[in-house]
């Protein structure tokens, strides 16, 4: 029996004269700092969060709906975006989506009013779902089940990555340029996101996608009862996910005192545990689960949840290390979701994604103001206690998709 090019394990991964190998390794690279770039963006906002606030007067609910508001964008695109992937390739979706962030990054400095940006983010924000869509599928097909685990993890530490870099320069940007001096940094560092797509390998010859037809394809994904169980853990987890990291820093500021730039500071730690978490979570369900996925992501979800009990009663130094924890474990989630359900998925993984995407989306579009809103009644502690709500919900359906299959979690089962 030959052997599947993209069967490699994680020490065939590391074999650069390999031209398989190199072009491996290209790809992944290419993908990760093409979502980096633009995530960049997405996740700048919140590190941009108190600054906003100020100039606009904003209540904590309208900030959540700024922030909101790119996701809006994203979820209005992602099934075309996952049709497009499959009909013109990763490369050109891939690169259009990253200078339509830029271009929007630029109209927003134009903004005079809250709405005004709101809108202008919405438009920045369909281009993301490039990254998540043709980004993930690009790496899905470079690598084997047991390097992909791995392999999606690092594509996926591309969004606290970004998160990261937004978190350390966007805040000095703003205080000494503003935020619009920010977000044209944003426009600059997300047009370098699609001009690298280049040196993405073209659209393999002789594919021949199916025909678009939206209501077949929702009609397909609503027949899979393992997509849907995924899918609804993801969209819990992006509950937390979201308000954590959209309002950690205004916590901060609010509830210990801190200034808005030292506040932002917390979503480096927020961020940097999110790239360790997304990178050893992947390997580790390579290498110590054996390809499996749901009992790292039971895991993950129920870490998750004590990390946002534990910040109730933190001390200031203490809820910068929570910051740590909960990058791994409320972030660090994506990784293992996506890789999950392109396995169960196949070779209709972009379409599948797209569906299973628009459903999170709508979570991070809402999470935000809602749980603004849950703030401003209850106060930040009971509302951090809240969170372990979803986060528990998430693991019960992991559990149910494992059971589904009848504890059969091994690689050639996709799980």
């Amino acid at each position: 029996m030959s052997a599947d090019p993209r069967r490699s394990t994680i020490r065939g991964m590391s074999s650069f004269s390999d031209p398989m190998a190199a072009s491996r390794w290209r790809v992944l690279t290419v993908a990760t700092w093409q979502q980096a770039a633009l995530t960049f963006v997405r996740f700048g906002i919140p590190a941009l969060a108190p600054f906003l606030r100020a100039d606009f007067g904003l209540s904590l609910g309208e900030v959540g709906a700024v922030i909101g508001a790119f996701n809006l964008g994203a979820l209005l695109v992602f099934y075309p975006t996952g049709r497009g992937t499959e009909r013109l390739g990763e490369r050109l979706v891939m690169s259009a989506g990253a200078a339509a962030v830029a271009f929007a990054c630029a109209l927003l400095v134009l903004s005079s009013s809250w709405w005004l940006l709101a809108l202008g983010l919405a438009l920045a924000g369909t281009g993301f779902p490039s990254s998540q869509i043709a980004g993930s599928r690009a790496v899905y097909r470079a690598f084997g089940p047991r390097g992909r685990g791995l392999a999606m993890g690092v594509r996926q530490a591309g969004l606290p990555l970004g998160g990261l870099l937004a978190a350390l320069v966007l805040p000095g940007i703003a205080t000494h340029w503003g935020w619009r001096g920010a977000m044209l940094a944003g426009a600059a560092v997300a047009l370098s996101g699609g001009i690298f797509c280049v040196l993405l390998p073209p659209p393999t010859r002789g594919e021949k996608p199916t025909a678009p037809g939206m209501a077949r394809d929702v009609a397909a994904f609503l027949r899979r009862r393992d997509l849907l169980g995924i899918t609804g853990m993801a969209t819990l987890l992006v509950v937390g996910q979201f308000s954590l990291m959209s309002y950690l820093p205004l916590y901060l500021v609010d509830d210990f005192g801190m200034s808005k730039s030292a506040a932002a500071l917390s979503l480096i730690g927020l961020q940097v545990g999110g790239v360790a978490g997304r990178l050893a979570w992947g390997w580790v369900s390579d290498r110590f689960a054996g390809g499996r996925r749901t009992g790292t992501l039971i895991i993950i979800c129920l870490t998750g949840g004590l990390c946002a009990a534990a910040l109730t009663t933190a001390s200031l130094a203490a809820v910068f290390c929570l910051a740590v924890a909960g990058g791994a474990t409320l972030q660090g989630w994506n990784g293992l979701y996506v890789t999950l359900l392109a396995e169960r998925a196949g070779d209709a993984a972009a379409t599948m994604l797209s569906l299973s995407m628009m459903s999170l989306y709508v979570a991070a579009m809402f999470a935000p103001p809602a749980f603004g809103a849950l703030i401003e009644t209850l106060g930040y502690r009971p509302a951090w206690v809240l969170l372990v709500v979803p986060q528990v919900l998430a693991a019960l359906l992991v559990w149910s998709v494992r059971r589904a299959a009848g504890h059969s979690t091994r690689i050639g089962n996709a799980d």
